[in-house]
C-alpha cells in the first residue's frame, strides 16, 4: 500500500488536478474492462469448450450406436447365411477343381444367397468363403462372385492365418494386423492373406455338427466404412479410428493425431476428453472406447475453431468498449474540470495579482454537489466516471456471453439431432427393407395366393413361423407378425405373449393400407398387456408374379418393441435435464421415458407445435408451466417421424449465473478499490488545503515564520508558492520599516513619517475589506467552502498587514499603485467611467513622493464621477518638460463652483501656517512641500458641470539623487 501511495504521489505532483482525475478514471476503466473481459472470456470459452466436449461424446455415442447397428445387422445376416444349405453344401461337399460346371453352379448358388441376404453397401470390400473342401470363393459387389483358388489348402490356412482369426471374438469386427505376417508357400493362400492385411475384418466359422467346415470373412473398405460410421459437420475436426491398443487405422486428415501425445494427455476417470497443447495451439481431444468392440474413436478439434463463431462478438465488444472509453474520457474531462475550477481560478487570480483578480466580472459557475466536501465529491466523481460506465459494460458483456453460449448450445444440439436422425433413419430403413424382403419372398407370395382359395396347412404355418423367426433373428425388437388375406381374414399370427391384435388396436388399418402405394406405414404406438410401448407397422402385400403383377394379395402387420428406438438417444445428455423423444407425423409422442413431462411441454393444441409439424427442421423457445424451454426438431426420412430435443433454458442461465456471481464479486472488489483510491487521492488534495488554511490562521495570529512545503506543479502547489512569497514579502516590509525607523532620527523625517502615517490612517480601509468580502461571496456562490474559509483568513491577514513604509518611490510604482486602485474603483462603480492613460515612459524611472496621485484621483471619483450614471471619463497624463515632470489629472465630473475653487487654492497658505494633518489634497500638498520645498508647483481648474483638472509640476529626481 505504501509503495502504491508513493507511486501515486510521484505522478500527482507533476500534473494539474484535472489531469490527475482524468488519468485515474481512464486507468481504472481500462483496468476493470480489460481484466473482466479476459476473465469472462476465459470462463465462457471454457464453458463452450466443455459443452463442445460433452456434445462430442454424445456424437461418439451415436456413432457407437450406428456402429453397433451395422454389425448387429451384419452378424444376423451372416449367421443366417452360413447356416443355409447352399453355403454348407458348397464348403463341405467334395468337388473336382477341373470340374468347372460344378464349380460354377456352387459359385452361382453362393452369389444368389449373398445377394438375397446381404444388401449392397459401399463400405463392404470383399466377402471370402473358404471351405473344408479347399473351396475359395471371393465376392465383390462390383464384380460379383468367383472361384478364386486352385492352389489352396484349407488345413494349412487354418493353422497359419486363421489361427489369428480364431483369437478374435466370433461375430465381432477387428483390425487384421498380426505382428508376424504368415508366410504361405501356396500362391492363393498368400494372396488371401494380403487381402486381409491391415483391413477391418469380420469372420464367422461355418459349423456343421460342431465341426468347422469352413470360414466366412468379410473385409471392409476402411475409407468408405469410416465415412459411413463417422459423422462430422465441421471441416476443422480431425477424426481417427484406432484399435484398442491405440494403433491408428484411419484418419480423415493427411496428418493423423500423434498417438503418444494424445493418449498420455487423456488421463481422466470421469470424462472422455481433455485439452492438450499441440503445435503451439490448444486442441480439444475427445476419446471414446467402443464397448464390445476392439476399437476407439478419437477426435481433435482446435479450440480456436470452437470459438471462431465469436469473432463478430469480439469486434462488437471492442467498438463498444472503445465508445465507453470515449464516454468516460469526455465525462471525466467535464466533471474533473468542474471540480477543480474554483482552485484553478483562485490560482490564476493570485498569479495575475490582486487587482487583476478583482477586475474580473463575477461569473456564476456550475457547481456540482455544492454542499459536499472535497472528499465526498471525489468519491462521487469516481463512481460516476468509472463505476457506472463499467457496470453497464459488464452487464452488456454478460448478456453477450449468455447469447453466445446459448447459440453454441443450439448449434451443438442441432448437430446431435442430425446424428440421432441418422441412426433413426438406419433403423427405420431396416424395418422397411426386412418387411419388403418378407412380402416378396416366393414362399410368402405363394402362401398368400393359396390362402384366397384354401385353408393353410400346418406345413404352411411352419414355413411362416420360419420366415418370421428369420426376420426376428435379424431384428430382435420384432415382437409379432400378422398376415391377413385380401378379404381381411387373418391367416397367420406369430404373437408375442403380450401383443394385442391389430383388429383391437386400430380397426381402420386396412382402409389406410388400401389407399397406400405399398410402402411401409407407421400405424401408431400403444402399450401391450404388460404396458410395454409397442410400435405397429403395416404393409400392403402385392403380387410379384408377372401375370398378376401389382395385384393385392393381403396385409402384413408387424409390432416392434419401441424401447429399441429409445435406446438410440437414451445415452445422450443435453445438459443436466434435457432429453430427446420421437413424434409421429400427427404429433403423437412415440417414445420417451417420461411421456407425461413431454406432453406437458408439447401439446397438439400448441400453435408452435403445430408449426413444428409443418416444418422439416428448426428450433424455437417454448413457455410451459412458468418455465422456458428450447425445442429442437428434425424429421426422419421415413414415416414423417420427428426427433425432438428439449432443453430447459434455466440450465443455460444456471451455468452463466456463475459468471454473474463472479462479476458481482469482482465488482465488490473493484468498488473497494475505487473507494481506497478515491480516499487516497482526496486525501492528497484536501490535506494540503487544510494545511494551508491552518497556516493562514497562524499568520493571522502573528506568526510570520509559517511556510507551506508542497512540491508539485498543480494548483495547490501554486497556492503554496504564492502564500510563501506573500509571507516573505511581509517579513521584508516589516524589516525595512523597522530599519528605517532606527536610521531616521531627524525631526523632519519624523514629521514626514507622522504625516504619512496620518495619511495612511485616513485612507478608507473599508474599501479593502469590502473587496475581500466580495471575493469571499463569489467563492461561496461557487460552492467552494474551502475557498470561502481561505478568503476569510486572507482578509484578516490583510487587516493586520497594511504597509507603513514611507519615502520616495519610482514613478512607475506610484502609477502601478494608482492603476490597482482604479481597477478596484471600476469594479465598485460597475464601469460607469473609463480611464485614459497618457504617460510618457521616460518619467517612470524618476523618483517621486509615495501616495500623491491616489488621493487626487480618489477626490476626482468621489466628488466628480460618483454622481454620474455613465460615460464618466478620467484622463491621467504625464510628460517631461526640461527639468520637471508634469502630471495632469482630468475628469468630466460635476466640477466645482468658483467659491469652492478659491478655497482649494488657499491650501498652500493654510498648509504653511499649520502643522496639523489635513485630509485629501491638503495632506498631499504638505508632503510635497516637505520633500521638495519650493521646487514643486500645482494648480486646479474646474467648471461646474464640466469637470476638474489638477496639474502637478515636480522636479526630476533620479535614484542617485534620491
Amino acid at each position: 500500500m505504501e509503495r502504491l501511495k508513493l507511486l501515486l504521489k510521484s505522478f500527482l505532483y507533476q500534473h494539474s488536478i484535472r489531469k490527475k482525475l482524468m488519468f485515474c478514471s481512464i486507468l481504472l476503466t481500462l483496468m476493470l474492462a480489460t481484466t473482466f473481459y479476459w476473465l469472462s472470456e476465459a470462463f465462457v470459452s471454457r464453458l463452450i469448450v466443455q459443452e463442445k466436449a460433452e456434445y462430442q461424446v454424445n456424437e461418439f455415442k451415436q456413432t457407437a450406436n450406428y456402429f453397433k447397428s451395422l454389425f448387429a445387422d451384419l452378424d444376423a445376416n451372416t449367421n443366417k447365411l452360413v447356416n443355409t444349405t447352399s453355403v454348407q453344401t458348397a464348403v463341405n461337399d467334395p468337388f473336382q477343381q477341373n470340374d468347372f460346371i460344378q464349380i460354377g453352379q456352387r459359385v452361382q448358388r453362393l452369389t444368389s444367397e449373398i445377394n438375397d441376404t446381404l444388401l449392397y453397401h459401399d463400405y463392404i470390400d470383399k466377402i471370402m468363403i473358404l471351405g473344408k473342401n479347399n473351396l475359395v470363393y471371393l465376392y465383390e459387389y462390383d464384380n460379383g462372385g468367383k472361384y478364386a483358388g486352385t492352389d489352396f489348402t484349407f488345413s494349412h490356412w487354418l493353422n497359419e492365418s486363421a489361427a489369428y482369426l480364431y483369437k478374435q471374438q466370433e461375430g465381432v469386427p477387428f483390425y487384421y494386423n498380426p505382428s508376424d505376417q504368415p508366410l504361405f508357400k501356396a500362391k492363393d493362400e498368400q494372396t488371401l492373406a494380403l487381402m486381409l492385411h491391415q483391413k477391418i475384418a469380420y469372420y464367422r466359422p461355418i459349423l456343421l455338427e460342431n465341426e468347422t467346415i469352413g470360414t466366412m470373412v468379410v473385409t471392409f473398405n476402411i475409407p468408405e466404412f469410416a465415412k459411413e460410421v463417422f459423422y462430422s459437420s465441421d471441416v476443422d475436426e480431425t477424426l481417427q479410428l484406432l484399435t484398442n491398443q491405440h494403433l491408428p487405422i484411419w484418419s480423415n486428415k493427411p496428418f493423423p493425431l500423434d498417438k503418444e501425445q494424445d493418449t498420455s494427455s487423456l488421463q481422466s476417470d470421469d470424462t472422455s476428453y481433455n485439452i492438450i497443447q499441440k503445435n503451439g495451439s490448444k486442441v480439444l481431444v475427445t476419446h471414446f472406447q467402443l464397448s464390445s468392440y476392439p476399437f476407439e474413436l478419437m477426435s481433435e478439434f482446435p479450440i480456436a475453431s470452437i470459438l471462431t463463431s465469436r469473432d463478430g462478438t469480439h469486434s462488437f465488444l471492442f467498438f463498444f468498449g472503445l465508445g465507453s472509453l470515449l464516454f468516460v474520457l469526455v465525462l471525466s474531462f467535464w466533471f474533473a474540470g468542474t471540480l477543480s475550477k474554483p482552485l484553478f481560478e483562485l490560482t490564476q487570480g493570485l498569479s495575475a495579482g490582486f487587482a487583476a483578480m478583482n477586475e474580473r466580472e463575477p461569473v456564476e459557475p456550475r457547481i456540482v454537489f455544492p454542499n459536499y466536501r472535497v472528499r465526498s465529491k471525489l468519491i462521487a466523481y469516481f463512481v460516476l466516471t468509472t463505476f457506472v460506465p463499467n457496470l453497464l459494460f459488464v452487464l452488456l458483456l454478460t448478456y453477450v456471453h449468455y447469447d453466445n453460449y446459448q447459440n453454441k448450445v443450439i448449434q451443438l444440439t442441432e448437430s446431435t439431432i442430425q446424428q440421432v436422425k441418422r441412426n433413426i433413419n438406419y433403423s427405420l430403413k431396416n424395418y422397411d427393407r426386412l418387411t419388403q424382403q418378407l412380402i416378396y419372398h416366393p414362399e410368402i407370395q405363394q402362401t398368400m395366393r393359396k390362402s384366397e382359395t384354401t385353408t393353410l396347412l400346418p406345413a404352411d404355418n411352419m414355413m411362416l413361423e420360419l420366415q418370421f423367426g428369420n426376420m426376428k433373428q435379424r431384428k430382435r425388437e420384432f415382437l409379432s407378425m400378422e398376415l391377413y388375406n385380401q378379404t381381411r381374414e387373418r391367416i397367420y399370427t406369430g404373437m408375442y405373449a403380450g401383443t394385442v391384435p391389430i383388429s383391437k388396436t386400430d380397426p381402420r388399418v386396412f382402409e389406410k393400407l388400401d389407399h397406400s402405394s405399398g410402402e411401409l406405414l407407421l400405424i401408431g404406438t400403444y402399450r401391450n398387456l404388460y404396458m410395454t410401448p409397442v410400435l405397429t407397422f403395416a404393409r400392403k402385400i402385392s403380387s410379384s408374379s408377372e401375370s398378376t403383377l401389382g395385384s393385392q394379395l393381403g396385409y402384413l402387420i408387424v409390432n416392434v418393441e419401441q424401447d429399441m428406438l429409445n435406446n438410440i438417444f437414451r445415452t445422450i445428455r443435453i445438459g443436466d435435464s434435457g432429453y430427446f423423444f420421437l413424434m409421429d407425423a400427427n404429433g403423437t409422442i412415440l417414445s420417451h421415458d417420461n411421456d407425461e413431462l413431454t406432453s406437458h411441454v408439447l401439446t397438439k393444441e400448441d400453435s408452435l407445435a403445430t408449426e413444428m409439424m409443418q416444418q422439416t427442421s428448426g428450433s424455437y423457445f417454448k413457455h410451459a408451466s412458468n418455465k422456458k424451454y428450447m425445442v429442437f426438431y428434425d424429421t426422419a426420412s421415413y414415416f414423417g417421424v420427428k426427433m425432438v430435443g428439449i432443453v430447459p433454458s434455466d440450465e443455460l442461465k444456471k451455468k452463466v449465473l456463475t459468471l454473474v456471481w463472479y462479476s458481482a464479486a469482482f465488482f465488490v472488489v473493484f468498488g473497494i478499490l475505487i473507494m481506497l483510491i478515491a480516499t487516497l487521492i482526496s486525501s492528497l488534495i484536501s490535506k494540503p488545503l487544510r494545511k494551508l488554511q491552518d497556516l493562514m490562521h497562524e499568520v493571522n495570529e502573528g506568526n510570520f515564520e509559517a511556510r507551506m512545503n508542497h512540491k508539485g506543479r498543480d494548483e495547490i502547489a501554486s497556492l503554496a508558492r504564492h502564500f510563501n512569497n506573500m509571507i516573505k514579502r511581509l517579513n521584508e516590509l516589516i524589516t525595512e520599516n523597522y530599519q528605517s525607523k532606527l536610521r531616521e532620527k531627524e525631526l523632519l523625517f519624523l514629521e514626514k513619517e507622522a504625516q504619512l502615517h496620518a495619511l495612511q490612517q485616513q485612507i478608507n480601509p473599508h474599501f479593502l475589506y469590502n473587496t475581500l468580502e466580495s471575493i469571499k461571496w463569489m467563492a461561496f456562490r461557487q460552492g467552494a467552502n474551502e475557498i470561502v474559509e481561505m478568503t476569510t483568513a486572507l482578509g484578516q491577514f490583510f487587516r493586520g498587514s497594511i504597509s507603513k513604509k514611507s519615502g520616495l518611490v519610482r514613478m512607475s510604482e506610484e502609477l502601478d499603485h494608482l492603476d490597482q486602485y482604479l481597477r478596484i474603483q471600476k469594479i465598485r462603480a460597475r464601469n460607469r467611467f473609463i480611464v485614459i492613460w497618457d504617460v510618457s515612459t521616460e518619467l517612470q524611472h524618476f523618483l517621486t513622493v509615495k501616495l500623491i496621485l491616489q488621493p487626487i484621483v480618489e477626490n476626482a471619483i468621489i466628488h466628480g464621477l460618483d454622481t454620474m450614471e455613465a460615460d464618466g471619463l478620467l484622463m491621467i497624463k504625464g510628460y517631461i518638460d526640461g527639468t520637471h515632470m508634469h502630471i495632469e489629472i482630468l475628469d468630466n465630473g460635476t466640477g466645482m463652483t468658483e467659491e469652492q475653487l478659491q478655497r482649494l487654492r488657499l491650501i498652500e497658505e493654510e498648509s504653511r501656517e499649520t502643522n496639523q494633518s489635513g485630509i485629501g489634497l491638503i495632506n498631499v500638498f504638505q508632503r510635497l512641500h516637505l520633500y521638495f520645498s519650493d521646487r514643486f508647483a500645482w494648480d486646479i481648474d474646474s467648471k461646474l458641470g464640466e469637470g476638474t483638472l489638477v496639474r502637478l509640476h515636480l522636479p526630476l529626481l533620479s535614484e542617485d539623487e534620491g
